[in-house]
């Protein structure tokens, strides 16, 4: 248990005392400095135990009174309102609020898969478009493919944990191919096909990746030195251990070159079972998979139902991007996991949901409540990268509770304590969120100077702990609240991003002498935008960024100006700036369209998707805009989407926008459905 020691009082601060600071230290190195984190812990954890909830010393003032069930694993209800005599804590007092440890001894998530293997082998693992895949041929699939990598990494020179690049469509062979690294041993690096191929070349770098399980169909996409793994003789079954690697993830890095983000077996499996336990996932369940293969979400939507005997209905591309389909698709399952804003789209119009029973999303703040009587439960879960995959979870959402307010982030799951910097002096207080516990990752590979800032070391306990930079409170109900960033990071619709890796993108661009990237308007319907000095325009910056960087970080606004704004101490004028913007409107991206340049016309139905079109993008269409390189993605599509629908009464399907990409084909194709259904 944890325990932490009453600091004395302070007639400074009436009854209470600043906490007796303990000390974190950056990973080892010379120049680290030390970052006071709040009262002195030290840790010891019962050795066989799943989830135990910590001891803590009340820190005295006049708080609310809280009891903390024991199940931490499940946190939906137990956290209430205390009677007298009962074991009472608050939150806001405690350095540590929570603290559960991993079981020792559990397997891996590899050997839970061959587990279901072995005594289902016939049960259906996962359904795609093409069929379903068993248990067995699940299994059987992988180890030939796990013979073939191993001849190929079977070198003198094989790394002590290689790194298997995955580059597969949204088949069941993705399935195969990443449990076929790990069956050979190594971790897997997914990866997305659509990335342009200098981004992908560089994450392969980085890596020090150089063999891969690609698909036929997306092997010219890999650069010079990869080498693509056919199956070889026999089978082969050799999984790592615990403490070995799992998978690294590619994330934004503020260096100008992306973070890769390193996670052991044990890690993984900490959070895949408390997953599977808290969305009671076993033998006859079925879920589905929504999110993207390169995202670390994608591992909740695969790993945690597989290994746990359970069905997975893998979508395809073409599903993901048509809300109707993804709707249809819930119908048919029991669990899903829905990125933030698919889950507020299919709140807002509170779709029928079937045979669904519990829906989990994530990645971006949720400003939505589900309706009462939404047919699922539905669950906010939240956490960084570097702490595999999630770290709070709320209860069900369709809770009576005050509404006025976006919906807290819930509380810890197994295998993670969380405290906040400094520690809150009363109720509401806000704080930097660090994380330690099983959950936390290794670190970023091949970036020690990076890993040494963000993975701090606690001197007394030796606890790892990770400086989210993510500023939270704690609510009267013991749950988190989600307040904002501390840094130049934000979320472009649940994809991580960091200002200044565009910023750089853009400096490296022939004539440009001055860049600056920051977000307009609120999470949900953020935009992102550029401002640029130089001999260019904006479409040349989009082509450039392009070729560099994710979708997710190409701006929707470019601004070219004679100078960045200054403030009277000679640093950029953010707020200058962002004002600028409201002024301009979104036309000043590309000037605004007019006479023979405009694409909007007269008609009812032209105004409407063009406005659509705007609201989406920040920028009014010309009649060549390609939806797809002027900023749009397939969470915008789905967005505008619902906009036309609801301007024109008529039924369009998403992927419409696919089939259409330039505005004007799209505006032909949406009013000749109108006039149909008028006609």
């Amino acid at each position: 248990m944890i325990k932490i020691g009453p600091p004395a009082s302070d007639p400074r601060r009436g009854a209470l005392a600043p906490p007796r600071r303990g000390r974190l230290t950056r990973a080892p190195s010379r120049s680290a400095d030390r970052r006071s984190i709040g009262e002195r812990i030290s840790t010891s954890v019962p050795k066989d135990h799943q989830a135990s909830t910590s001891t803590v010393a009340e820190r005295g003032g006049p708080m609310p009174r809280w009891a903390i069930g024991e199940d931490v694993g499940r946190p939906a209800s137990h956290c209430r309102r205390a009677p007298d005599g009962a074991l009472l804590r608050d939150p806001t007092r405690h350095a540590v609020v929570t603290a559960t440890t991993a079981a020792r001894g559990r397997p891996t998530t590899v050997h839970a898969i061959l587990r279901q293997a072995e005594v289902a082998p016939d049960q259906p693992a996962v359904v795609d478009r093409a069929g379903t895949l068993s248990y067995r041929d699940l299994v059987d699939r992988a180890a030939a493919l796990a013979a073939g990598l191993q001849v190929e990494l079977d070198t003198p020179d094989r790394p002590a944990e290689p790194i298997v690049a995955v580059l597969q469509p949204r088949t069941a062979a993705v399935v195969v191919a990443q449990l076929a690294a790990w069956l050979a041993g190594a971790a897997f690096l997914p990866l997305d096909a659509a990335l342009p191929a200098a981004r992908l070349a560089q994450i392969l770098a980085e890596a020090d990746c150089r063999v891969a399980l690609a698909d036929e169909s997306l092997v010219d996409r890999l650069p010079d030195g990869v080498t693509a793994v056919r199956n070889g003789p026999g089978r082969h079954i050799a999984p790592a251990p615990a403490n070995r690697l799992a998978y690294v993830i590619s994330t934004s890095g503020s260096t100008g070159r992306p973070k890769q983000v390193e996670v052991e077996h044990g890690s993984l499996s900490n959070t895949l079972d408390w997953y599977a336990d808290f969305f009671r996932l076993g033998p006859g369940t079925r879920t589905a998979a929504f999110a993207g293969l390169s995202f670390d979400a994608c591992l909740l939507d695969l790993w945690a139902p597989l290994m746990r005997g359970a069905t997975v209905l893998l979508a395809d591309e073409i599903v993901i991007r048509d809300p109707d389909r993804i709707t249809a698709t819930l119908r048919e399952v029991d669990h899903c996991f829905l990125a933030t804003p698919l889950a507020e789209q299919l709140l807002r119009v509170g779709a029928d949901t079937g045979r669904l029973r519990t829906l989990a999303t994530g990645g971006d703040r949720l400003r939505v409540w589900p309706p009462a009587d939404f047919g699922a439960a539905v669950h906010n879960l939240y956490g960084p990268t570097e702490a595999t995959i999630l770290v709070t979870a709320t209860d069900d959402l369709r809770r009576d509770q005050d509404r006025s307010v976006a919906p807290p982030i819930g509380r810890p799951v197994a295998g993670a304590r969380l405290l906040l910097d400094p520690p809150p002096a009363r109720l509401g207080d806000s704080g930097e969120l660090l994380i330690a516990g099983p959950v936390l990752a290794r670190g970023y590979r091949t970036a020690p100077a990076e890993t040494a800032a963000a993975f701090v070391t606690d001197p007394e306990s030796a606890d790892r702990h990770y400086r989210t930079g993510d500023i939270c409170s704690w609510t009267d109900l013991g749950e988190l609240n989600y307040i904002g960033r501390s840094d130049g990071q934000v979320k472009i619709r649940g994809n991580r991003v960091e200002l200044r890796e565009i910023e750089l993108a853009l400096l490296a661009m022939p004539g440009v002498t001055q860049a600056a990237a920051d977000v307009l308007g609120e999470a949900g319907t953020a935009l992102l935008a550029t401002w640029v000095v130089g001999p260019v325009n904006a479409d040349g910056v989009r082509a450039w960024l392009r070729e560099r960087l994710p979708a997710s970080m190409v701006p929707h606004r470019v601004d070219v100006l004679a100078a960045l704004p200054l403030t009277a101490n000679g640093k950029l004028d953010r707020v200058a700036l962002r004002a600028a913007a409201e002024r301009r409107g979104p036309d000043a991206v590309d000037g605004p369209p007019t006479g023979e340049n405009s694409a909007a016309g007269g008609t009812a139905v032209a105004g409407a998707v063009a406005a659509a079109w705007q609201a989406v993008l920040g920028a009014a269409p010309g009649p060549d805009d390609d939806f797809f390189l002027t900023g749009g993605d397939s969470l915008l599509a789905v967005r505008l989407t619902a906009q036309v629908r609801r301007g024109l009464h008529v039924q369009v399907r998403s992927s419409l926008l696919y089939e259409h990409r330039r505005f004007a084909d799209y505006l032909a194709a949406v009013a000749a459905l109108h006039a149909e259904a008028a006609g």
